[in-house]
């Protein structure tokens, strides 16, 4: 039977035996049992030459950066076939050929689909996704694809290109400029230890003083003094913007226990018992490392407070899987995470505050004001040691210290005016 569809080629994947299967004009599918994602790989063949290998099949998310689908295979093994006839070369020769043409000739956009390719299995998938939308739709939106390496070493005048693409985006969020310099080092240091650019001197996106660079300070979340803390809370309250009560609940939930925005709208009932939550290391906004600390949940001691707001989103939404369900039709089955934050600027705080600066808030108040060691307020806002030793050795939780300053914390904010 010849192979025609994707899902044919997929079938193939549960044959415990090695299986080949023709998809016309000598093209053929392979599936090598015991081989990760099936071991499909296309070969073109000949009866003068014999077997030359295409590549690997791919399609849809998974689909790597040198994967092939049907028709892409189909087309490569037709161009393959010409040049070998016009040539009278072995098809294998193909290869050899476009390797020596591309010499030199590697584009950004080979830098910039290798260095994914070699993240995809380190990072968290969120985490991964905001690399590739950065590289992807940032930078190559402003820096062509096609720009070949060579141009953009150092000594060519890339360090030129780059920085002009880099001020550009500064101007318009000098946070994102920043994170996109830091990913564009990375991807050009990945294609210098490929070979495709010279010496580690040739990486065009390195930052030096006064060079006009994004300053890392400027990518801090703008946060409030706690004396300011009372009117934010009187803002809310009064919601002269009439923001959805989703929106508020969740702003308040986020004041309560300051979780990340990635994490407070992705809550799960199931997480919650009576009184404690524990959310799964890996759940996006808990920052935890993919396969190193994402095992480790994040536990958040439920004050009474918590538990009347809790029980308000019962009585609200039912209770389905997430707590904060969407303010109208949206792709996501949660609330999107950027409501705390529009909320906070339809308010006024566009440039005072933001979702993730209430966490320095927390963390000033909670030990100028209550005077709580400040070990505790790091455990409660779920960060982990970060000293090697300590990362081997220390598995403590602190929890009854994390309760009681969860609740002084809450009741604190109940005095400031905060309702529930």
């Amino acid at each position: 039977m010849t192979i025609t569809t994707h899902q044919q080629i997929l079938a193939l994947k549960n044959n415990p035996n090695t299986t080949t299967r023709g998809c016309g004009d000598g093209l053929y599918i392979v599936s090598k049992k015991n081989k990760t994602n099936g071991g499909l790989y296309f070969v073109g063949r000949t009866k003068k030459y014999g077997d030359c290998h295409l590549g690997s099949f791919g399609s849809g998310k998974t689909k790597k950066a040198h994967d092939l689908t049907l028709a892409e295979a189909k087309k490569l093994w037709l161009e393959i076939k010409d040049w070998s006839k016009k040539e009278s070369r072995d098809p294998r020769d193909h290869f050899q050929k476009s390797s020596e043409q591309k010499s030199n000739q590697e584009t950004l956009r080979d830098a910039v689909d290798g260095f994914l390719e070699m993240k995809q299995n380190s990072l968290a998938p969120s985490t991964f996704k905001e690399y590739r939308n950065k590289l992807n739709n940032t930078v190559l939106g402003i820096i062509p694809e096609t720009t070949t390496l060579e141009s953009l070493k150092w000594d060519n005048g890339g360090r030129r290109i780059v920085q002009d693409a880099i001020e550009k985006i500064n101007s318009q969020s000098p946070d994102v400029a920043h994170r996109c310099q830091k990913l564009l080092i990375q991807t050009f240091n990945f294609a210098i230890g490929k070979g495709w650019m010279g010496n580690p001197n040739q990486n065009p996106a390195v930052r030096l003083p006064g060079d006009g660079s994004p300053n890392p300070s400027a990518g801090h979340h703008p946060s409030i003094e706690w004396s300011e803390v009372p009117a934010l809370i009187q803002d809310i309250e009064l919601n002269r913007c009439n923001t959805h009560i989703q929106s508020v609940l969740a702003t308040k939930l986020m004041l309560m226990t300051f979780l990340r925005a990635g994490a407070l709208c992705r809550l799960e009932w199931e997480w919650i018992s009576k009184d404690l939550m524990s959310i799964p290391g890996s759940t996006p906004g808990l920052k935890r490392k993919k396969g190193k600390s994402d095992h480790i949940p994040h536990l958040v001691p439920i004050t009474p407070q918590i538990r009347k707001l809790l029980k308000k989103l019962e009585q609200l939404n039912g209770k389905q899987k997430y707590l904060f369900l969407p303010m109208r039709e949206s792709r996501l089955a949660y609330l999107d995470q950027s409501s705390p934050n529009n909320f906070l600027r339809n308010l006024g705080y566009k440039d005072k505050l933001r979702a993730h600066g209430w966490r320095s808030v927390a963390t000033t108040a909670g030990v100028d004001v209550l005077g709580f060691d400040y070990e505790v307020i790091e455990k409660c806002l779920g960060h982990l040691p970060k000293e090697k030793v300590r990362k081997a050795y220390d598995k403590s939780l602190r929890l009854e210290e994390r309760r009681d300053f969860m609740n002084q914390w809450n009741s604190l904010l109940v005095k400031k005016g905060l309702k529930v």
